[in-house]
């Protein structure tokens, strides 16, 4: 009885020992487990954050990239524009230089100087008679030409100036690219100073914004019409 009682005690020990054992060996585990899953998410932490890393270092590269090809468009748009202006710049060149030429040409078959003048003078003869319809067409040849109505250019004179008498006409060229009002050779083809001794008409003459009583220096653009093979005045500018 008693080695059967020692035998159920030392078999009740053993289970329990290796109960134990099983137990700390479990537990082991666990901890191993817990700490595998500690580092695997440690280390998916790190990947997650290099690979948001990497997504942002690709957003900004994108950023950069659609900033660049945005400043791309905008330039190529600018010299688009330049482009234009360019050819805008070339096609009127190349008509003055033609237009230039023909003038040249004209002058070169008809050297004479009076005729090239008489434009001024009849419009000086115009005015004086009141005749401000002949003396709009010193200026405008044809409908094309016009830049300004009849009424307009009558009302300029009208009233306003009593006589207008040429006192000197001389063919002007030193210091005409020097004027201040812009491009003034495309003004006209030729230029004249001409000295004009001028009447102004009673009440609202005085206020006349052309010309001053009496003694006027000014320049005479004129240009030459092709089609119709005539000069007539194209603008009236103060000497500088």
């Amino acid at each position: 009885m008693k080695k059967f009682v020692l035998i159920m005690f030392f078999s009740l020990v053993i289970v329990v020992f290796v109960g134990f054992n099983y137990l700390l060996w479990e537990r082991e585990n666990r901890e191993k487990d817990i700490k595998n899953l500690q580092d695997i998410n440690a280390s998916n932490s790190i990947t997650i954050n290099a690979l948001n890393r990497q997504l942002e270092n690709m957003e900004n590269t994108l950023k950069l990239r659609n900033d660049n090809i945005n400043k791309l468009d905008e330039e190529n748009s600018l010299l688009k524009k330049d482009l234009e202006q360019l050819n805008q710049d070339y096609l009127k060149a190349n008509k003055t230089i033609t237009h230039k030429n023909e003038v040249i040409n004209y002058l070169y078959k008809n050297v004479q100087p009076g005729l090239v003048e008489t434009p001024i003078k009849k419009w000086a003869e115009y005015i004086n008679a009141g005749d401000y319809e002949s003396a709009y067409r010193t200026w405008y040849i044809g409908k094309e030409d016009e830049k300004e109505s009849l009424t307009d250019f009558t009302n300029k004179y009208k009233d306003k100036i009593k006589s207008v008498k040429i006192k000197s006409i001389d063919l002007y060229t030193q210091g005409i690219e020097k004027q201040p009002e812009g491009d003034i050779l495309q003004e006209g083809d030729i230029f004249f100073v001409v000295e004009l001794d001028v009447k102004l008409a009673e009440g609202d003459g005085k206020s006349n914004m052309l010309f001053v009583e009496g003694v006027n220096k000014k320049i005479f653009a004129l240009q030459y019409n092709t089609k119709e093979k005539k000069w007539h005045i194209s603008s009236i500018m103060e000497v500088k």
